[in-house]
């Protein structure tokens, strides 16, 4: 039995990682088995199974979802308010309508109505699929909602005549637990207690996924136990005048309360993956506590997985999932091989080895790994266990009663104590450079670590993790640069490398939450190439969509130049030629903007043009036309009519053209008739929405320029 647990499980998680590679090669290995090794073929056999089962879920999901080729819909429906999450002017749900959908993730934008869960509504929506922003080590947002179970994203139409409220849930104790925990009064506390960092503002949310932390604001085995063990002994105590009359169904009673109400907690914070796999645990071991047995906690682990893997499959198909299994067995496996030692080295031993778990699976998705997160998690999880969780829910209990001030005391202390943190921002969240010249030695070099002592490995482990941590990226020749148009959506962001220099020119938008696609899109691109310092920083103008993310990098950062200091000068850095310079007359807006044109050694250029309008145009054309013409254009205003005139392209004469715009903008860019006119001087068009990020590699000894895109099939 066990075998075939484990085979279902490897079939599950490999045919996450690699969907069709696993399904294709799954039935040759039962076959081979069926010749070679009869033995292995409940082994082979279960393993099909994981494969299709996960391969059937994804169908499913994919059916559900609608296509992005469909675009915008508009839609008239009744369902069911699920989970709700209330930001400052904008109110999001999950909603199970009745019709051709599972589950829609809804925003209402300065709603006018109080959205409850448990409510039924009439809503009038807009629906839009969901989109991903294509980049070297990206995040794939939309598998990530689908294999959450959603079929697309939708915004209230909030003016609309059909939305009204049709029935009403009523109290319930969930209920009052979300309205007491509000997000816009306390943010840090609901995110530490229901797992929901909407609130939080973005510095919070920065500190504790770089510093190794976020596993604590998801509500995970630590929160489930602790509410599970917290209602056991009070039922336990609760019953103690029963034991006068020989009352024999204490403990079970106690045991089963507990359990109850860890179910409900884990229902009350979305049954995420480490809930769930944290009551099933608790589900078997209490079972096997009644029964009189004694099981060992790795075999609840396995099972848990198992009924994971059987309710929500494409679940491991995000790093949260791997996570949650990864350092609960390495936690499992470090106390039991250090059961004879003192209690600080048993907890030692096995924090060191879920620190290596977690460390293998952050590096291989590409994620920012801290050292110091390892003695963070020895100081914060006691802390969090022992003091900060059992009194955050007594203050919860009496808020409920009617006395909320410990609350209010509560989440003012962890505002004091996250101030603190962020003083010490930049040691906390310091890592190591991991980038993608060397992250499958530094994988191989953590592997290798994790490994028994008695294999004498430990030396080979630090030896790869040294070399790697030596290696350098490949950077561009001397006289030329590299071009990397990244896909901020609808936006602008181009990183450009020399062999010793790195300019970013613009950084994409900021959002309502104050995170910003350096976050999501930036960082995670300048890690993988090992960069730390930016040589200068580019603003071309002041609107969000370009500029969203400047005080973020500006200390990061020798230099950095906006629209309002863009003084026309020229230099040169690495045998490579850059000019700045402006439209005459414009000082601000999108005429206002700061022109970069930049030529390699060989005389190839780019010119990179903002947000820049036919007026601005016109007034380069007739003072400063001989500085426009270039190999590659980064168009205007992201395609917009009002910009890429026909005088000014016959001026840049560009080979390539390429468009930074967002896929199902609701500005249309680019816009057909500037299309046309690209493709009528016979330039290649490439859009950043159809190909994802492009880059383009000047190398001075080369005759054609080559484009290289993120999404080749297109």
């Amino acid at each position: 039995m066990k075998r075939m647990l484990l085979g279902f499980a490897v079939g599950v998680l490999l045919a996450n990682i690699w969907p069709l590679p696993s399904l294709v090669l799954s039935p040759v290995i039962l076959i081979l088995s069926v010749f070679t090794r009869p033995r292995t073929l409940d082994l082979s056999f279960s393993f099909l199974a994981g494969c299709v089962w996960v391969a059937l879920h994804w169908s499913q999901a994919y059916s559900q979802a609608i296509p992005q080729e469909q675009g915008r819909q508009q839609w008239q429906l009744l369902g069911e308010v699920g989970r709700v999450s209330q930001q400052l002017g904008r109110s999001e749900f999950d909603f199970y309508p009745r019709g051709p959908f599972n589950k829609l993730k809804v925003s209402c934008y300065q709603c006018p109505w109080p959205i409850e869960r448990g409510d039924e509504w009439a809503l009038a929506l807009k629906l839009k699929p969901f989109v991903s922003f294509h980049n070297p080590t990206g995040f794939d947002y939309r598998q990530w909602m689908l294999a959450k179970g959603y079929a697309a994203q939708a915004s209230v139409v909030v003016k609309h005549g059909y939305n009204q409220r049709i029935q009403h849930a009523g109290d319930s104790l969930a209920r009052d637990i979300s309205k007491r925990l509000a997000a816009t009064s306390f943010p840090v506390l609901r995110a530490l207690l229901l797992g929901d960092k909407q609130g939080m503002s973005a510095q919070y949310k920065r500190l504790i996924n770089g510093s190794g932390l976020g596993h604590l604001f998801v509500v995970s085995g630590l929160h489930v136990g602790i509410v599970a063990m917290i209602f056991a002994m009070l039922l336990a105590w609760l019953q103690r005048p029963l034991l006068l009359l020989f009352w024999p169904y204490g403990p079970a009673l106690a045991l089963c309360g507990g359990l109850a109400m860890a179910f409900f907690y884990a229902y009350l914070s979305g049954l995420n993956v480490p809930a769930l796999r944290a009551c099933i645990m608790l589900l078997f071991a209490a079972l096997w506590v009644l029964q009189g047995r004694h099981g060992q906690m790795i075999h609840y682990l396995l099972l848990a997985f198992t009924l994971v893997a059987l309710i929500n499959p494409l679940a491991f198909s995000g790093v949260g999932s791997w996570l949650s299994f990864a350092i609960v067995a390495a936690l499992i496996v470090g106390m039991s091989i250090s059961r004879h030692k003192s209690g600080f080295a048993q907890l030692w031993s096995a924090q060191c080895l879920a620190f290596l778990a977690g460390a293998v699976i952050l590096v291989g998705y590409a994620m920012p790994l801290a050292p110091l997160g390892l003695l963070l998690n020895l100081l914060f999880i006691p802390l969090i266990t022992l003091l900060v969780l059992p009194a955050a829910l007594l203050a919860l209990s009496l808020a409920l009663l009617g006395s909320g001030e410990s609350l209010l005391m509560l989440e003012q202390a962890l505002h004091y104590l996250f101030d603190f943190l962020l003083g010490h921002q930049h040691i906390l969240t310091y890592g190591p450079s991991i980038h993608d010249g060397n992250r499958y030695l530094v994988m191989a070099g953590i592997c290798i670590l994790l490994l028994p002592r008695v294999l004498a490995a430990r030396q080979l482990a630090w030896g790869c993790l040294l070399v790697a941590l030596w290696l350098p990226i490949e950077r561009p020749r001397e006289g030329g640069f590299s071009l990397v148009v990244l896909d901020v959506g609808q936006g602008s962001a181009a990183l450009i490398e020399t062999a010793g220099h790195v300019i970013l020119v613009d950084t994409g938008t900021r959002f309502s939450s104050g995170m910003t696609l350096v976050d999501y899109v930036i960082w995670p691109y300048m890690r993988s190439r090992n960069i730390r310092q930016l040589d200068m920083l580019h603003i071309s103008h002041d609107d969000k969509d370009h500029s969203g993310g400047a005080s973020l990098l500006a200390p990061n950062s020798a230099a950095v130049i906006d629209q309002h200091h863009c003084d026309n000068v020229s230099w040169q850095w690495d045998g490579v030629r850059f000019e700045r310079f402006k439209a005459p007359g414009f000082q601000q807006g999108n005429n206002g903007s700061c022109l970069l044109r930049v030529e390699d050694r060989a005389g190839h250029s780019l010119l990179l043009t903002g947000d820049i309008e036919v007026q601005a145009e016109r007034a380069l054309l007739a003072s400063m036309a001989d500085k426009l013409a270039a190999d590659v254009l980064l168009v205007a205003h992201h395609g917009s009519r009002t910009s890429s005139s026909e005088a000014f392209l016959n001026q840049v004469k560009p080979t390539v053209a390429i468009i930074s715009s967002g896929a199902l903008n609701h500005y249309g860019h680019p816009h057909g008739e500037v299309v046309q006119r690209l493709h009528s001087r016979l330039i290649e068009v490439y859009t950043t929405a159809s190909h994802g990020a492009l880059q383009v590699d000047f190398e001075p000894r080369q005759e054609r320029l080559s484009v290289s895109t993120y999404r080749p099939k297109l």
